[in-house]
């Protein structure tokens, strides 16, 4: 379990989390694709999203929150890279389950490393082409990206793409 960043620490920026599959999953993400079931193999999700406006530190908290259950053990992890900079971020007890990351952030898949791009612009589809030119392909046109059509922020790949680690 680790956190990566790049860039200097402020409170917005986009994020890829890497979830790392150990047993086949059988997944549906809410009503997309009329609630279609995924076939997700071993292996590794990453999902790419972006928190802008000062929200970062608590986004990620929030996916790092499971609906019932434990939560992520990146969780802790997480809380004490943004203590070590001086933001407080009160943690989520529970979550709504809202967003197609919510589905894939409850399964029982889990939640391994943490990538965090400071800045103040989305960067979404500059990160799902890195990923996809490490390997990954999407698991869906639109999952996780309803606002970029054709887009997908939600990828699957067999192996670690080792080469997404960055420092800052």
């Amino acid at each position: 379990m680790n956190v990566y960043a790049h860039g200097e620490p402020q409170k917005s920026g986009a994020y890829v989390l890497e979830l790392a599959v150990l047993e086949e999953l059988e997944l549906a993400f809410g009503r997309f694709q009329n609630g279609r079931v995924f076939h997700i193999p071993p292996g590794y999700v990453y999902y790419v999203g972006s928190a802008l406006a000062g929200r970062l530190p608590s986004r990620l908290l929030r996916h790092a929150t499971r609906a019932s259950g434990l939560p992520h053990q990146m969780r802790s992890e997480l809380v004490r890279y943004f203590d070590a900079l001086g933001w407080k971020v009160k943690t989520p007890a529970r979550k709504a389950l809202h967003w197609h990351a919510d589905y894939l952030m409850e399964s029982p898949a889990e939640l391994a490393s943490v990538y965090i791009f400071y800045g103040q612009e989305p960067r979404e589809a500059f990160l799902e082409e890195a990923l996809r030119a490490l390997g990954a392909e999407p698991l869906a046109p639109g999952l996780g990206a309803g606002d970029r059509p054709g887009g997908s922020h939600v990828l699957f790949s067999p192996k670690r793409l080792g080469a997404l680690i960055v420092t800052g």
